[in-house]
């Protein structure tokens, strides 16, 4: 957390030394799908927008979306913490649920109108990191449903109940948008993500059936400029 912190801050930081008379900041909703995951992933972003020129731009956004459970139902034991409760052992069903957080960053060409008039098509290239929360969704009960297992009952030191995975992906990304004299913008884009660089941090974390090597964001929005 420390380290996505810092990364948060010199982004930001970086942004604020441009040389610029004006700046866009903008938010909206959308959601990640997994070129091999069959489940979307719902989520916010947020982000600022800094014009280059008439026609060309900066930009960084911050995303965060919804954990998904996978369908796989598996089967831990946990141990009793009173070594005189009976029974000692129980079985337990649990999900695994992974989660997305994404900070980006690239250039975008308009095409048509500019960056802050009417409606144009844009596109560019970016780069994205990606944080991957992996953890285990424990049932309640244990498998008969006779027995409300915590806080009577533990997961074993082996059990590695949360994970992540730190990825750095490459990208292109296409969209359109509409401005409102004196109002803002409203804007849809799409991202194709590869990640050149995937490292899970545990076992738990390199077992979900959630992750993708490659993804697509979409996303939908509005924007206001700021001068």
């Amino acid at each position: 957390m420390k380290n996505l912190k810092l990364i948060t801050a010199s982004l930001m930081l970086a942004l604020s030394f441009q040389s610029i008379s004006q700046i866009s900041l903008n938010g909206g909703t959308g959601f990640v799908k997994g070129f091999t995951v069959p489940k979307p992933f719902f989520g916010f972003h947020g982000g600022i927008e800094l014009p280059r020129s008439n026609d060309e731009t900066f930009y960084g956004r911050i995303g965060y979306y919804f954990p998904q459970k996978e369908d796989l139902v598996s089967t831990a034991y946990v141990t009793a913490v009173d070594l005189n409760t009976t029974p000692s052992v129980l079985s337990v069903n649990y999900v695994t649920k992974t989660n997305y957080f994404t900070i980006e960053g690239g250039t975008r060409r308009y095409l048509g109108n500019d960056y802050d008039n009417g409606f144009s098509l844009y596109g560019g290239t970016n780069a994205m990191l990606v944080f991957n929360t992996v953890k285990r969704d424990y049932e309640k009960y244990d498998v008969t449903l006779q027995y409300q297992w915590q806080p009577n009952y533990e997961t074993s030191p082996s059990e590695q109940d949360k994970g992540n995975v730190l990825s750095l992906a490459v990208g292109l990304q296409g969209g359109l948008k509409y401005t409102v004299p004196a109002t803002g913008t409203f804007y849809f884009d799409i991202n194709g993500q590869y990640a050149i660089f995937g490292k899970a941090n545990n076992v738990t974390a390199s077992n979900t059936n959630l992750y993708s090597q490659l993804f697509f964001t979409f996303n939908f929005g509005f924007r206001k400029d700021l001068y």
